[in-house]
């Protein structure tokens, strides 16, 4: 299986051999001081190349997790990522703001605020208005957003994209922006089966078309110069990271391929992954890369940490902080 262990300093090891090892975890004191917030994104970020890079709160919940970490047993993982009387862990929702060159990207939305109580319920959803004001308190109004990168088309993902007015009607929620979804993401979002179905809430998503806000690609794009919309595929066909490429380094948005720092170990694949022999490969040589030249890893959903600085080898992940001034 894999292991966790601390590391003198600040370093830590994920490792990953095939064979049933403990997995060791930091308390959860040390988690938290390791990158310094409490699961509510701050008003924090990073500067990458020319750009300030923030990160955007699109509130918290929980899910699942046994389906968070797919076969790793429950005794392994839930020393990193101790679950509560119903078995769910805790998720943060870390969006990205990219601002430079003129123009403001928003990577992902959150959850959103059109959910039922029922729904919040299950999920244990926390702050879901939060993108709206941590993009305030950065001075950004949903108008000034001039696009939205949408990794793919889960409900925590895309769901603060659109809005329901007080009339009831569902409509974008930044007016001026064109909202950017692989063509591939947005078929099977549209042709879901009865294992995904649960995942892709229209209303999240075809408001946007209607508005004619949406814009469909094949490829990877290049949504500012050095950073590329990535195809990252094993936890559906379409699923995106966004790829920061500079002289000085490069990071990479992992998104749900890898969504927590606890997820650094090869085996750790979620159990909602459609592909995971495919997400298999896909980590495999993102990890291989990544470690050779120390990306930075920024994470969407581990409620502790925001990004990671990564070296050793993809079976013997190294990883050391990043602090908000990086």
């Amino acid at each position: 299986m894999a292991r966790l262990v601390r590391l003198p300093g600040r370093l830590l090891e994920a490792s990953g051999n095939g064979r049933p090892r403990e997995m060791v975890a930091t308390e959860k004191s040390d988690r938290t001081r390791l990158m310094g917030h409490s699961g509510i994104v701050p008003s924090t970020g990073l500067t990458l190349g020319p750009y300030k890079v923030h990160f955007v709160s699109g509130g918290r919940f929980r899910l699942d997790g046994g389906a968070m970490f797919g076969v790793v047993p429950k005794v392994l993982w839930n020393r990193v990522a101790p679950a509560d009387e119903k078995n769910r862990i805790r998720m943060g929702m870390n969006c990205l703001l990219i601002e430079g060159k003129g123009q403001r990207v928003l990577v992902d939305s959150g959850i959103g605020t059109k959910d039922d109580p029922k729904f919040r319920d299950i999920f244990a959803v926390e702050r879901p208005e939060g993108l709206i004001e941590d993009l305030a308190a950065l001075g950004v109004s949903p108008q000034d957003v001039t696009t939205v990168a949408c990794t793919h088309l889960h409900f925590d993902h895309c769901g603060g994209g659109t809005t329901r007015g007080e009339d009831g009607v569902v409509k974008p929620t930044f007016p001026k922006a064109h909202y950017l979804i692989r063509r591939t993401e947005w078929e099977d979002a549209h042709h879901a089966n009865v294992r995904n179905r649960a995942s892709y809430i229209p209303d999240n998503y075809d408001p946007v078309e209607k508005a004619g806000q949406l814009v469909l690609h094949d490829d990877d794009v290049e949504i500012l110069p050095g950073v590329t919309l990535r195809n990252l595929p094993g936890h559906t066909r379409g699923h995106q990271g966004v790829f920061f490429d500079f002289p000085g380094g490069k990071a990479l948005y992992a998104v749900d391929l890898i969504p927590t720092v606890a997820h650094l170990p090869l085996p750790y694949i979620m159990g909602y992954d459609l592909y995971p022999m495919t997400t298999l490969e896909t980590k495999r040589a993102i990890l291989t890369d990544a470690t050779r030249e120390q990306w930075l890893i920024l994470f969407e959903h581990d409620p502790d940490h925001l990004a990671v600085r990564v070296s050793g080898t993809a079976d013997k992940v190294l990883f050391e902080k990043v602090s908000s001034s990086s």
